[in-house]
């Protein structure tokens, strides 16, 4: 404690202490950085680099001059340890306080991320200005170069390789830009921090056994020659060839550890390739049959078509579009650090997608590919993100059951615009709520090209020159757009979805947004084996630390699969008047079925209805429309309680539809529920004929489209080209609006375009 003191009386060490105590002041004012979780951690290791390496070299300055022994360094090495630690108290001390105005979900796991982020980097930093202050003379400006090189890593790794994580011995983990709010597994982080202490050690060996035999003054040949063995060299010398061995291992099984894949890895990982004019897929051929990739080619081919149309843009002669699919969200997830963000790197010209996801996101990540012909030189991007995704946007187009315009002129008319240009700052774009942000951005961007022309837009493109290119500034510009949304027609959108779809928080303004993203995702995982109780507890606890919208869906879900529909209107009836989660269309249908199984029909009439006028999506309005006529029939009412809730093994299912497709009173709503268990069992044709033979036997013009549209899309997916056509052509006359008869219409151009490149049955 005696020399601790005299070290803390030090005024370099004042100095520190009140650089780390101003730090965490400011971060306690940042959202998602204002509590001790993982970004808090991860930004506190650079200022730790810096002031702990700084630190040691101060004390080394003065202790190299004194004759001291192997024995005393040892000594005098844990006091650096342990003075830097204590300094790392301060921001932890000040981080803890703020829990009384910032909520903390989970002190232990945020402790665990200081252990594992700034400590190990504190420890790792120590050992490096050590080594570079005994063999360099300007320590300081040499020690700053380290770190920032050390820290590039990252910028080369996420640059050069298809992943968007990195491991890094200064920073321990950066996750990535992306949308996922669950991190990787910790056990990986934790491996690598041992990785990081390995090498600590190995720098700690190098400054013992240098210590007392080099010097600056002499060329590094004299004091090759001038090196003897000492007394202690015989452990220091195995235990450098040691740690030097571990890290040799550690960066030769990096892929096998998690830590880092290169495009050949990954690419080996997924283990099949196909080739077409304009692209190279990299795919798992287990997943895909080869009729299913000729198909999937040709889709590919009809984006390029429509993308390069709209942007008028083509490849470069010879050049092709490197396509990842992956099999699952988990296995992108482990491979480039995203679950649920597909993702383009225009400069490698790459793709990422699920498989799930390519007919739905494949273009919009196209437009960014081609966009790399106009952006500006390296990121072969625009700075501005909201120009990134906004073009994106509005060439694709697809988005929701609404154009965009529609959106905008709702968000508009509702006062929920805020401040437009903020999307296109450097950074505004990533702290608003995403859907508002590409929704908006995408409105905005396409009145720029529909008024003066893609050629234009493209010159503007790159760094948001608005100014220089439209001679009038963004704000200008905003206006006259928002002048044009006034003339477009929003009456089919209620205030409701608006608000269920636009206005909710950022991952910067969630309560705990890494700790409850955790929680729901093992109660998600606990639903799929159907550990009900087990994703109620998880649920329950996420919902009461953050009370969103998904966590308290899946409470609902967990509780209804558990026979306690009780529970769940009691639940949803203590929301406050103003809470949007009293007209979240998830949550009010599960409320719907809880009124349903509760014997309350007119009750949960009220709440389908309720989806079916939000008009949502065509999945929502579909799923109300079919439980509304499914309430309102007592044949099918007690049945399909059971079929739903009863926790019925496939065959008992399938059997019940059966009889209820013997009734004429029933046989419509049964067929079409059958259609859906043939098509999940990958009976496709006899799900067609189901879907088909029911258009015209529903009043109901939601459920005419959702039967034409399923069977065609089935029909698509088998092969049967023509059949599928017709289908689309039919669900045309049902379509909601003229934006989703304009989207039917491209259904068709793609199926005759695919049609014409890989043949129909």
């Amino acid at each position: 404690m005696r020399v601790l003191r005299s070290y803390i009386r030090l005024h370099v060490v004042q100095n520190m202490a009140m650089i780390y105590f101003l730090i965490a002041g400011l971060l306690t004012q940042v959202p998602l950085f204002n509590y001790l979780g993982f970004e808090f951690s991860a930004l506190m290791t650079i200022p730790t680099a810096f002031i702990s390496g700084m630190l040691t070299i101060s004390f080394l300055n003065d202790h190299l001059t004194k004759p001291l022994t192997r024995r005393t360094w040892l000594f005098v090495t844990f006091d650096y340890l342990k003075v830097n630690a204590l300094l790392l108290v301060i921001p932890l001390f000040a981080m803890s306080v703020n829990a009384i105005a910032v909520k903390n979900c989970s002190f232990v796991q945020g402790a665990e991320y200081y252990l594992l982020l700034p400590v190990c980097t504190m420890i790792f930093s120590v050992a490096l200005a050590m080594v570079i202050r005994l063999f360099f003379r300007h320590a300081r400006i040499i020690y700053t170069l380290a770190v920032i090189v050390i820290l590039l890593q990252i910028v080369f790794i996420t640059y050069f390789k298809p992943q968007l994580f990195a491991y890094n011995f200064i920073l321990g983990y950066f996750p990535g830009f992306t949308y996922d709010e669950t991190l990787n597994n910790i056990s990986t982080l934790v491996l690598f921090r041992e990785f990081t202490l390995i090498a600590a050690l190995l720098l700690f060996v190098v400054f013992f056994f240098c210590l007392g035999q080099y010097s600056k003054r002499q060329s590094l040949r004299e004091n090759l020659r001038q090196f003897h063995l000492l007394k202690g060299d015989s452990v220091l010398i195995p235990a450098a060839l040691v740690c030097a061995a571990l890290l040799a291992i550690g960066h030769f099984t990096r892929d096998t550890l998690n830590i880092e894949f290169s495009a050949k890895e990954i690419q080996q990982k997924l283990g099949g390739m196909a080739i077409s004019e304009h692209f190279i897929f990299y795919l798992p051929p287990e997943k895909l049959s080869p009729p299913q990739v000729r198909v999937l080619k040709a889709e590919a081919e009809f984006a390029f078509r429509i993308v390069s149309e709209r942007l008028q843009e083509i490849l470069p002669p010879g050049e092709k579009i490197s396509v990842y699919l992956y099999p699952n969200d988990e296995t992108k997830r482990r491979l480039i650090g995203t679950a649920n963000t597909e993702i383009t790197k225009p400069w490698l010209r790459e793709i990422h997608l699920s498989l799930a996801s390519f007919h739905d996101t494949f273009r919009h990540e196209l437009v960014h590919a081609l966009a790399a012909n106009f952006g500006l030189p390296v990121i072969e991007a625009s700075d501005k993100m909201g120009l990134n995704e906004g073009l994106a946007m509005a060439v694709d187009w697809r988005w929701g059951n609404h154009s965009l315009d529609e959106y905008a002129a709702a968000l508009l008319r509702e006062h929920e615009l805020g401040q437009v240009e903020n999307l296109f700052s450097t950074t505004g774009f990533m702290t608003q709520q995403s859907a508002f942000a590409y929704v908006v951005a995408g409105s905005f961007c396409r009145f720029l090209i529909d008024r003066s022309g893609i050629e234009r837009f493209k010159r503007v493109f790159p760094t948001g020159a608005f100014v220089t290119v439209y001679g009038e500034p963004i704000d200008v510009l905003i206006s006259e757009w928002k002048e044009f949304l006034r003339s477009v027609d929003d009456s089919s959108l209620p205030r409701e979805t608006v608000e269920t779809l636009f206005v909710q928080p950022s991952i910067f303004h969630k309560v705990c947004a890494r700790v409850t993203a955790e929680r729901n995702a093992r109660a998600v995982q606990a639903i799929k084996v159907k550990n009900y109780s087990l994703a109620e507890n998880e649920f329950s606890a996420s919902y009461n630390e953050a009370p969103t919208a998904f966590a308290l869906r899946g409470l609902f879900q967990s509780l209804l699969a558990e026979r306690k529909p009780q529970h769940v209107i009691e639940i949803f009836s203590q929301l406050s008047g103003s809470s949007m989660l009293r007209f979240n269309p998830a949550i009010v249908l599960l409320l719907g079925d809880a009124l349903w199984l509760e014997g309350q029909p007119l009750e949960a009439l009220q709440c389908y209805r309720k989806i079916e006028s939000m008009n949502i999506s065509g999945q929502y309005s579909e799923t109300a429309a079919l439980r509304r006529l499914i309430v309102e029939q007592p044949q099918l009412n007690q049945s399909l309680q059971f079929f739903y809730y009863g926790q019925l093994d496939d065959s008992t299912c399938r059997a019940m539809l059966v009889r209820l497709q013997q009734q004429n009173s029933t046989r419509t709503i049964a067929n079409y529920l059958m259609a859906e268990e043939l098509n999940g069992t990958k009976r496709f044709q006899d799900a067609a004929e189901l879907w088909s033979g029911g258009i015209n036997e529903f009043d109901d013009p939601v459920l005419r489209f959702a039967a034409a549209m399923r069977a065609g899309e089935v029909y698509y997916r088998s092969g049967e080209f023509e059949q599928a056509k017709a289908m689309f052509w039919q669900a045309k006359n049902y379509a909601a609006s003229t934006f989703v008869q304009q989207e039917i219409d491209e259904r068709i151009d793609e199926s005759s375009f695919v049609e014409e490149r890989v043949g129909g049955h």
